[in-house]
């Protein structure tokens, strides 16, 4: 439910990368207030998002590596990784978003079956120690699924209006 949502451990404050037209998904979830930060913002749209973000009116900012990378963004406390990066330097500066100046904070990487194992060898050969390891039950996730469908409905009519826009 919505206000379920909104009291997940995973949600306050923090800097999800995934691609941003996967905004419209959270968005159609409910139950926290999510922001794009992305090269499809405007510089003052991503100042303001930033600033609202770090005055805890966002509690959720969705990124990509391009727009992420340099910003300290004050506050983060969690990283979600929504896609396994391909290479040890993207990890680090996704997961370096949180947990600075001496601060703690935890990042998650959301990983297929057949991701895994390359992504867990990846850390060891940079000498990471083990990571423990959540997964989410079906009987968790299985409730969700209607809302997911409707949310990627919407995803899809979104996008398909976006493309009626731009033709010519």
């Amino acid at each position: 439910s919505r206000g379920e949502a909104a009291s997940l451990p995973c949600l306050p404050c923090c800097l999800w990368l995934f691609p941003p037209r996967l905004f419209l998904l959270v968005q159609a979830f409910g139950g926290v207030t999510a922001a794009e930060f992305s090269s499809r913002c405007g510089p003052s749209q991503r100042k303001v998002v930033l600033k609202q973000f770090e005055q805890g009116k966002i509690q959720l900012l969705i990124s990509t590596d391009a727009t992420a990378r340099g910003i300290d963004v004050q506050g983060v406390q969690r990283v979600i990784n929504y896609d396994a990066p391909q290479y040890l330097r993207t990890y680090v500066h996704r997961v370096g978003r949180t947990a600075r100046a001496g601060k703690t904070g935890q990042a998650f990487t959301l990983l297929l079956k057949v991701q895994e194992r390359k992504f867990l060898r990846m850390l060891a050969e940079a000498g990471v120690p083990e990571m423990a390891r959540h997964d989410i039950p079906n009987e968790i996730l299985q409730p969700l699924l209607p809302q997911y469908e409707e949310a990627l409905s919407q995803l899809e009519r979104a996008v398909k209006e976006e493309r009626r826009q731009k033709a010519p």
